[in-house]
């Protein structure tokens, strides 16, 4: 393909003058230049043959590129505007691929706007970049989504942040590896991986790419969603990126691990985005709005206050984490201040009478951190009933359900659990298995 030369003019549906060269890419390269008529100013993309095996498959993807572009191009607010296709088919054997976009005025890449806002004076905090970027992003794929459009490639390098009153705001470019897929299915529940057919095209960006498409199976809306929470976790965590996954769960990101000022509700949030499975994620963008509002509102969920129980007795609790047995020495849970046991960075159990009402419960933590502070926010508490013999869960003042055996607590009530029964918290960095499997009665 040989470079258009500044100054020179192009004929496409309409006649253009190119300013400069912009951009070049793997599928093609982009010019900025203006309409002669008009004096708007506009990108040009003019694809590249040698990119595609024939001729047949430039003419797909351009027909692809060309058909996402339009089918989000009546978004209200700020985005990429569609404008022309044109195909120049002076050789037959040969033909030239075009598509005319709006220009995106002062723009520059996330990736790059993330490393000029750490080496700021002023740089933007979480919850404002939360609030200025990733609202603003999920509004606009929420739309797409509604339109039938999958993007598959939606990384930092594909999203660029323009100025709007002042601030920054995001512009989602390059449909060309996107689907479309059928709207009316949006709030479907998605299949699981091995269950899909493949096999799909592998568009990918390391550190980003979701499962599904790794193992070469057709996107879903989920798939977008995925790598939403993966640039959500390289925004948070000041540019990591997931290591390469070698089991299912690596692909779950926890950004706290790498910043412990996220709030409990964030980290959550960037979990369920990027869960394994597409139908444990988020449904749609609309979703993941609400969840990022409601870490924005400091709500968190769970209780207002600590259940109290009245009992006697100590109890044995064996926790699977990561494969492995942590073995727990009983004699050593004994109900004082501060006693607790660590699993690397994870509490995981922790016997501590606040009141004396409370001697006898367990609470089992997840993080713990809001704002700079510590703060109580336990995800389950565990008590013994002496009269009835019976252990009881409570759920906890958290912002993720406590499952027993699979299934969510209900809200405000100790229920009773069984020897060999499972504890287990959905979408969290406690990722272990609590199950209680013997009683040890010290009296």
């Amino acid at each position: 393909m040989t470079d258009i030369s500044n100054g020179e003019k192009l004929k496409l549906g309409q006649l253009y003058q190119i300013i400069e060269k912009i951009g070049d890419g793997g599928f093609g390269a982009v010019y900025k230049a203006k309409m002669v008529k008009t004096k708007k100013i506009v990108a040009i993309k003019q694809f590249k043959s040698v990119a595609f095996s024939s001729v047949a498959e430039a003419r797909m993807y351009w027909e692809r590129e060309r058909d996402l572009t339009k089918a989000v191009s009546g978004y209200s607010g700020p985005h990429m505007e569609y404008i022309e296709a044109f195909e120049d088919k002076s050789d037959r054997s040969n033909p030239k691929f075009y598509l005319v976009f709006g220009f995106v005025d002062n723009a520059t890449t996330l990736k790059s706007w993330f490393n000029d806002n750490l080496r700021s004076n002023n740089p933007l905090n979480i919850d404002e970049i939360v609030e200025k970027i990733f609202l603003p992003l999920c509004d606009f794929m929420f739309y797409a989504q509604k339109k039938g459009a999958i993007h598959r490639d939606f990384t930092f390098n594909n999203i660029m942040i323009t100025t709007k009153n002042g601030a920054p705001y995001p512009i989602v470019i390059d449909w060309g590896g996107g689907k479309v897929f059928d709207s009316k299915t949006l709030m479907d529940e998605p299949p699981l991986i091995d269950e899909m057919e493949g096999s799909g095209t592998v568009i990918i960006t390391p550190g980003f790419f979701a499962p599904e498409i790794i193992m070469q199976k057709p996107p879903l809306p989920q798939t977008d969603i995925y790598m939403f929470g993966a640039v959500l976790f390289y925004a948070l965590t000041n540019g990591y990126t997931r290591v390469k996954p070698t089991i299912n769960s690596d692909y779950i990101l926890h950004p706290q691990d790498y910043n412990m000022k996220i709030s409990d509700t964030l980290n959550d949030v960037v979990e369920k985005c990027t869960q394994y499975e597409p139908k444990d994620r988020f449904r749609t963008f609309l979703e993941v709005k609400q969840a990022l509002e409601q870490h924005l509102s400091g709500k968190t969920g769970g209780l207002d206050q600590l259940p109290s129980i009245e009992t006697g007795n100590m109890f044995v609790l064996r926790i699977i984490n990561n494969n492995a047995i942590i073995q727990l020495n009983p004699m050593e849970m004994v109900l004082e201040e501060n006693k607790n046991r660590r699993i690397g960075r994870e509490l995981i159990v922790e016997s501590a009478p606040w009141k004396q009402e409370y001697r006898g419960v367990f609470r089992g933590i997840t993080r713990c951190f809001n704002n700079g502070l510590d703060r109580n926010r336990e995800q389950f508490f565990l008590g013994y009933s002496r009269e009835r013999n019976l252990f009881y869960i409570h759920e906890g003042r958290n912002s993720n359900p406590t499952l027993l055996d699979g299934r969510e607590l209900p809200p405000n009530q100790w229920v009773p659990i069984q020897i060999n029964q499972q504890i287990s918290i959905k979408h969290t960095t406690v990722r272990g298995i609590f199950e209680l499997i013997s009683v040890l009665d010290l009296d």
